[in-house]
């Protein structure tokens, strides 16, 4: 196959290259043929009969027989370039050019070289074949007119016969270098072909490669591209989960919030609905007082009546007790609101990157896991006022700063074990600092060792007791600052000293926060 392909190529750089110097040659020729003529012109004009003087033969030789030498190898090069009779036509008629030339300039022996760079020239085809021809017509040329005419070859009017010999010796002679380079430059042809045609197989055989392995590789990337899918649904659910998780854990909790104001809710409300009856008791017996359908009694005896009433009710403690118990009931109604509202901000879906008020999550956050920090620290919020919007996913946000307040209140529960009457501290801060939104959780618990420090963000890692932590939190919280925010997030801690965290949102869209970098 690489041979037959080799042989294509050759064939093919071959008859281009005969085609090339065919046009070569009907350039040359016609060229020539305008040389000739000036040379006729420029040595011999006229030729004079005494007085008369007409155009020399000379002239005509060179418009008739070059232009009669020309026309038939200029019509073959354009009509059948490439052909096996054209170049040999243009061989033998550059020979009979070389002839005319001589003839024309009356024998000179610089004109004779015409006939080796001729030679030269019809090299150019890469085939020997071409010399032969030439070679035959130049040395009938030269030993015809050697012979008949010696003058028009050789400029004098008698001749060795041994001259023609020599002039054919040294056209033999240069044909030989001529020959062996044809051969060789062939050879190389074959040779150029031979690699080509390997390299087009080489590239062929890569070509089908690559295409097998870009199929191939199309096939995993799309493969890829679904286990990435895949691998995102798992994360979101797994922060579902997490999430899910967290509520259920805190849930006992809210309960608790909710049920200690709605406990004394009800009970105030029982104690005013108790109080109201006495109330309209009074307001019934005023009532009757000014029915004009019930017999009459003495002024004295319905005072007294009244009187009675109002001292069974204790009306001074009711006007005490009841203002009391309604705003009790109106603070219950409150913390109950913002409990539900807290819920409500915390769980909030959020499928979109939005603008969101980080202070307001944050509040939110600290009051949905108020039961999981109340028993174990305070709760300090420096939140700065002036922060902007800063576009987020607000649930995934709450839940990193629920998993860093939980662990927060964690630490300090187990700094503080042995000393039950000491509660700790946990400070939330927010701030602006340039183009990013910084949020740090600080504890006074017991701190995290460097060797931990370096582990803590990976999945299912975690320091608590079997069944008090899956080791999820920080990983998600990681995955939901960097990847999904394209934030930053660490830790400072000390033993026994506390830990801080440090969170990084940007406060601009990653791709406008690039093409401002970039002006």
């Amino acid at each position: 196959m690489i041979l037959e392909r080799a042989n294509q190529i050759f064939e093919t750089q071959r008859q281009r290259n005969y085609r090339r110097t065919d046009r070569l040659f009907a350039l040359l020729m016609i060229g020539q043929f305008i040389g000739g003529l000036v040379l006729a012109l420029t040595l011999s004009p006229q030729t004079w009969s005494g007085m008369m003087s007409s155009t020399h033969v000379h002239v005509w030789t060179a418009f008739l027989l070059g232009g009669g030498i020309a026309s038939l190898p200029v019509y073959l090069a354009i009509r059948h370039p490439g052909e096996f009779v054209t170049r040999h036509t243009i061989a033998c008629a550059q020979m009979l050019f070389s002839a005319l030339l001589i003839h024309l300039s009356g024998g000179r022996i610089e004109t004779h070289f015409h006939v080796f760079g001729s030679l030269a020239f019809l090299a150019f085809y890469r085939d020997w074949t071409v010399l032969v021809p030439a070679t035959i017509v130049i040395a009938l040329d030269h030993f015809a007119r050697g012979i008949f005419w010696p003058e028009s070859v050789f400029g004098i009017l008698t001749a060795s016969p041994w001259r023609p010999v020599e002039h054919a010796f040294w056209v033999v002679f240069e044909n030989c270098f001529l020959v062996r380079s044809c051969v060789l430059s062939t050879r190389d042809m074959r040779e150029m072909s031979l690699f080509l045609a390997g390299v087009e197989t080489t590239n062929q055989e890569i070509e089908e490669v690559v295409a097998q392995r870009t199929n191939e590789l199309e096939e995993q990337k799309k493969q890829l591209v679904a286990e990435i899918q895949r691998s995102k649904q798992l994360q979101d659910e797994l922060v579902h989960a997490q999430k899910m998780e967290s509520i259920g854990q805190l849930a006992a909790g809210i309960a608790h919030e909710i049920n200690t104001p709605i406990q004394y809710i009800g009970d105030n409300t029982r104690f005013a609905a108790e109080s109201y009856e006495g109330l309209f008791r009074i307001v019934d017996e005023y009532a009757k007082q000014l029915d004009p359908t019930i017999e009459a009694r003495p002024w004295q005896e319905r005072a007294q009546a009244l009187q009675q009433l109002l001292d069974d009710l204790d009306i001074e403690f009711l006007k005490d007790e009841i203002p009391k118990a309604m705003a009790q009931s109106l603070e219950g109604v409150k913390r109950v609101s913002e409990i539900v509202q807290a819920m409500k901000s915390f769980s909030h879906p959020g499928g979109e990157k939005s603008p969101a008020d980080l202070n307001k999550a944050i509040e939110s956050t600290v009051t949905v896991c108020k039961n999981r920090w109340k028993y174990v620290a305070e709760v300090d919020l420096q939140l700065d006022e002036s922060l902007p919007p800063v576009p987020c996913f607000v649930s995934e946000i709450n839940q990193v700063i629920l998993n860093l307040v939980v662990n927060a209140a964690d630490a300090i529960a187990e700094a503080n074990k042995n000393e039950q009457s000491t509660n700790g501290l946990i400070t939330v801060t927010t701030r602006r600092n340039g183009d990013w939104a910084e949020i740090c959780v600080s504890d006074t618990g017991t701190g995290i060792p460097d060797e931990v420090q370096r582990k803590i963000f990976d999945p299912f890692f975690t320091t608590k007791a079997v069944g008090s932590g899956t080791g999820q939190g920080l990983s998600i919280s990681h995955d939901v600052v960097v990847n999904k925010h394209n934030g930053t997030i660490k830790v400072d801690s000390e033993p026994g000293e506390g830990t801080t965290f440090y969170i990084r949102l940007p406060l601009i869209e990653q791709s406008l926060q690039t093409e401002r970098e970039a002006a």
